[in-house]
């Protein structure tokens, strides 16, 4: 993972700075119809890994753009397919999976444009009672392809809650 973030910034680096500034990002306070447009769009995204759904309208396969990459908290990178494998295999009661909120659009470059939210994951304990089992910050990229924001993938970033905290009760 450090390897590719140096790869990143060294590709970066590389770009002549007057490109870069001509490439500046629009504000995203300046179009909030498309912050809501993609939180929507991570709506569905999150709807069609709970019903599974690969194909079709509203799908993984649809929504997500075929270089389509998740970064998962432990690290590890996995594309599209690997990622609608996990889905599958995934078997989660109603009421658990990602809840994402206080979703941000932070940055649009053309085409390209990057969110954040805060994620709790919810799953069952002992019990069989629904609670939080991870807390999450994660980067959302999506891309303008053919007229139509696709899901290019996301960063997940595990939130370690303080000492005698438990998930979900460090959400700002």
């Amino acid at each position: 993972m450090r390897y590719v973030c140096s790869l990143i910034l060294c590709a970066l680096a590389c770009i002549p700075l007057p490109v870069r500034a001509q490439e500046k990002s629009k504000e995203a306070s300046v179009n909030p119809a498309l912050e809501k447009e993609l939180f929507a769009l991570e709506q569905r995204w999150l709807k069609a890994e709970s019903t599974k759904k690969t194909t079709g309208p509203d799908s993984m396969g649809e929504i997500w753009t075929d270089d389509f990459f998740d970064v998962l908290p432990g690290g590890k990178v996995v594309n599209k397919q690997e990622m609608m494998d996990m889905m599958l295999k995934t078997d989660r009661p109603p009421g658990t999976g990602a809840f994402p909120d206080h979703f941000k659009l932070r940055a649009v470059y053309g085409n390209v444009a990057l969110a954040t939210d805060h994620t709790i994951i919810k799953g069952l304990d002992a019990n069989g009672k629904i609670v939080p089992v991870r807390e999450m910050g994660v980067l959302r990229m999506f891309v303008k392809e053919n007229g139509k924001w696709r899901v290019a993938g996301a960063g997940l970033v595990p939130i370690v809650p303080p000492p005698g905290a438990t998930a979900g009760s460090s959400a700002k």
